[in-house]
């Protein structure tokens, strides 16, 4: 029997709280200190968690496309001030980190420089000041913590892990799911992820709560700290959209022999 996402809106309250919520993250962003992007980033998330998921779609498709646009400049603008060009690098918790983390390099490379990352980084910094890129919660933490109370993912074989992800597909978060090796890479076919901005530019470095929070349950099943995720293009198809994906094991560091 598939899971139905039952989302329906209590009162008008959930959806002012929602919007309250995402202006006040835009607020803090506009001075964007490392703790006002932290407030603001999160109130952000939980205001179009909270809006979007929480709240039953009544608002016409155009004006809810208008409201994600918004949203997408923001992270965008944020990006491009940085110069990142990389495309993201979902690592997953470990030691002194407690949620997983987006990471946006300054370069495109497969072999990307990833610096340590903990709970307080957001700009990551290196000798003399060098930008060694970002690390940024996931838009969908919030929607795959709240799926895993309904379905666990951690420690699952690689090839069960499309038979796991149909529960999105149940909660009428996507039209359909594969999951499938294709020579060195992974291709992860989404059909018709629930408000995905189809920004592909943006996919590639902060995708949408829907895609992300698939992404951060593919590496939470694998349930390795040495494994990261990098996404090595995204294309789109009609109502699909295709990730490549790349699994990068996290270099040991040499000890010296004395």
């Amino acid at each position: 029997m598939k899971l139905k996402l039952k989302i329906k809106q209590s009162n008008v309250g959930i959806k002012t709280i929602g919007i309250i919520l995402t202006i006040i993250g835009l607020v803090f962003l506009a001075d964007p200190t490392s703790v006002n992007l932290k407030i603001g980033f999160s109130s952000i998330l939980i205001g179009i968690l909270i809006f979007f998921v929480i709240s039953i779609k009544i608002t016409p498709e155009k004006i809810i496309d208008k409201m994600i646009k918004g949203n997408v400049e923001v992270f965008e603008n944020i990006i491009k001030e940085l110069n990142l060009e990389g495309n993201a690098i979902i690592i997953p918790k470990k030691e002194n980190l407690t949620e997983e983390r987006i990471f946006i390099p300054p370069k495109n490379i497969k072999t990307a420089k990833i610096p340590n990352i903990i709970n307080e980084n957001v700009f990551l910094k290196g000798i003399k000041n060098k930008n060694l890129g970002i690390a940024l919660s996931p838009s969908g933490l919030k929607l795959i913590n709240y799926i895993e109370e309904e379905e666990e993912f951690k420690i699952t074989k690689i090839d069960d892990i499309e038979k796991k992800l149909q529960i999105f597909v149940g909660m009428d978060l996507v039209k359909s799911i594969s999951f499938k090796q294709v020579q060195d890479w992974w291709e992860l076919e989404l059909e018709k992820p629930i408000y995905c901005s189809k920004d592909l530019p943006l996919c590639k470095q902060y995708p949408c709560p829907t895609c992300s929070a698939i992404l951060v349950a593919i590496i939470r099943a694998l349930n390795n700290p040495e494994l990261r995720l990098w996404i090595k293009d995204v294309k789109q198809s009609g109502s699909k959209i295709t990730f490549y994906l790349n699994f990068i094991k996290r270099k040991q560091k040499r000890v010296r022999k004395k």
